[in-house]
């Protein structure tokens, strides 16, 4: 299973200018099926992933 509870996301974090972009998101996912994350490019959708695997 995979397992996000309360993620954020900041840009430009304690600036000025900061912009919370992901606030408190959870996602829970079971250990069977297919999903697909859909985004632009360089919108950060591989490092998600490579942040799971580092947790597991």
């Amino acid at each position: 299973m995979i397992k996000l509870v309360k993620v954020n996301k900041y840009f430009n974090r304690f600036k000025r200018n900061q912009i919370h972009v992901i606030n408190n998101t959870s996602l829970e996912l079971e250990d069977s099926g297919l999903v697909a994350i859909l985004g632009d490019s360089g919108s950060r959708k591989n490092h998600s992933f490579k942040c799971y695997r580092w947790f597991r």
